[in-house]
């Protein structure tokens, strides 16, 4: 894919470019990846530059459930589209994982293995 234009680049000033610079190389490395997408900023642009960098070998990976809003799956699939990403779509059940729903100080674990788990 192609860069981004050197207006944005030094829109981000050094320090940030720089950044952004590894990001894209790291991505480039890769090959391929699933961003687990969940239509958040930083999701988002995670998104966003794996597909600038990577194109069709970047896939955009998003677990809906009982927990979350029907307009956030809206909003993560539009913006899919909008980057132009594949997207796929896995139902979670994570409701069903002992733990979850007691929401315990650890409460992210278990939605992060359920996930994990997919």
């Amino acid at each position: 894919m192609d860069a981004p234009s050197t207006a944005f680049q030094a829109d981000l000033g050094p320090a940030l470019a720089l950044k952004y610079q590894k990001l894209r190389d790291a991505l480039a490395d890769c090959g391929s990846a699933v961003v687990c997408f969940s239509g958040g900023v930083d999701s988002t642009l995670l998104l966003r530059v794996a597909h600038d960098v990577l194109g069709d070998q970047c896939l955009a990976l998003t677990t809906i459930s009982e927990t979350m809003a029907q307009s956030e799956q809206r909003e993560a699939t539009d913006l899919a589209i909008l980057i132009g990403a594949r997207h796929e779509v896995v139902h979670s059940h994570e409701l069903t994982r002992p733990g979850f729903a007691e929401n315990p100080i650890n409460r992210c674990y278990h939605c992060k293995s359920e996930l994990l788990e997919l």
